[in-house]
Order: structure tokens, then sequence, then C-alpha cells
């Protein structure tokens, strides 16, 4: 399993940190923006950016001068294959003016008893079999940027080191928050634990449910349903019945 980027990450574990109230991730406002060629993957594929879709910069800070709008990251539920609470995005600050990490830290806290995995934006967590490894594209400069200072493995909210993996746990009776750099490479089993509780939080999955429903396929109801970051770079759309059979 690859685990990267938003919704990729999130859907194994127990839970995670999302930005599913963000009005701009909303698919009303995803199909409004996006033309027919747009690559709705891709941070640079040719559409208009969503902070959503944090902008590929090195500066973690919104390349927008545009006042910061008012929304929180949310606690939703995944599909407890794998025990924790996931924050993909991790060293990233969205239209809201908040670094995750940080909302991160005080969701974990809300959470005590769920491991935290905190994946840089150009980090991606792998997990074969009972090993994993965190991977990131060190051959490229462009995104060779991330939160991991080294040699001293310490956080760096300006984004000055490279990309890295962050495990967060709730110690002292739920007073403190314990963060530590992942490994490189490891037993999956060294990492993670069973939570003792999972609380879902209903009130804000009932507010993302009510201002975005789920009135139908969202890559479906692009124009043309060219993704080539699935089907190729030809960015050719293809149809409904086509894709089905694909999936199957």
């Amino acid at each position: 399993w690859l685990l990267c980027r938003s919704a990729g990450a999130i859907c194994w574990w127990s839970g995670g940190h999302s930005d599913s109230i963000d009005p701009d991730s909303y698919k009303e406002a995803k199909l409004s923006s996006f033309s027919s060629h747009s690559d709705i993957d891709d941070d640079d594929g040719g559409g208009t950016h969503h902070d959503s879709d944090p902008p590929p910069q090195d500066s973690q800070h919104s390349d927008s001068e545009e006042p910061s709008k008012e929304w929180d990251y949310i606690r939703v539920d995944g599909l407890s294959i794998l025990p924790g609470l996931c924050c993909p995005h991790h060293d990233r600050i969205q239209s809201n003016g908040i670094l995750r990490a940080h909302d991160f830290d005080d969701m974990m806290l809300r959470h005590p008893t769920e491991v935290g995995i905190g994946i840089d934006h150009n980090a991606a967590f792998l997990i074969d079999g009972d090993d994993y490894r965190v991977i990131y594209p060190e051959g490229d400069e462009a995104l060779m940027v991330g939160s991991v200072m080294l040699p001293e493995e310490i956080f760096s909210e300006e984004r000055k080191g490279v990309p890295g993996v962050w495990i967060k746990e709730v110690v002292m009776n739920g007073k403190m928050l314990s963060c530590r750099l992942c490994p490189r490479e490891g037993k999956i089993g060294e990492l993670l634990k069973v939570p003792v509780r999972v609380e879902s939080s209903v009130r804000h999955m009932k507010v993302a449910a009510l201002e975005n429903p789920d009135d139908g396929p969202m890559r479906m109801s692009y124009p043309g349903f060219g993704a080539r970051s699935l089907f190729g770079e030809s960015g050719v759309g293809v149809g409904k019945e086509e894709f089905l059979e694909m999936v199957r």
C-alpha cells in the first residue's frame, strides 16, 4: 500500500485530519473551476488551483494575498484497516491560514488513545506486509521540501528540511503530546497500537454532508471525465460504462 495525498492516505486508517469543510473542496466549487482538460489530481496539471489542494511552492504559506477563510479541519472516519489517525499535507497551511501540523496536535489531544501519523506533503508511507518505508522524491530538488530538519530530526514550520512522517501520541494521562520522527523503515507493528476508544466527529460530519451532499460520483461529473493521472497523459475522456468495466 502506498499512502500519500489527502483521501488516498486517510481512508485506510481509523480516521483522518480532513479539510472536508473547506468550501473550495466541495464538488460544485470543483466543477465550476475545472475545464474538461484539467487533471484533477495533479498540483500542476493545468487546472485552477484550490486551497484544498496546496500549491507546489517551496513555501508552506499560500501564494495568495487573499485573507484567510473561516473553516475548521475535522476528524473523518476511515476504513479502520490500520489503527491510527492520519494527517496528510502535515507540513502545509491551507486557505484557513492554519498549519495542519498544529491543528493536528490539538486534534490528537481530543482523541488521546489513537496514534497519529503526520505525512508531509511531499512524503509517502509505504506498507509492504509487516514492513513500512517512508519515501520521497530524493532526486527532485523541487520536491525535496518538508518539515524534517536533519541531522537534528526536529520539526520545521517553515519547511526548511526534507519530507518525512511524524508519529504522535498523547502521554502523561492526556496532558502532553509526544512527537517523534518516524524511522525511514521498520515494522508496522512497532509504530501502531489499537486505540482504546475511537470517537467520531459526528457534528462536523453532518455539516460536511449537508454542505457538500453526495448526489453523484464526483469524478464522472467532470466534463469529459478526463483524469490523466488514471488514464494516461492524453487526457481523452473515458465513458462511464468503460470506467466501470475497468474497475470491476
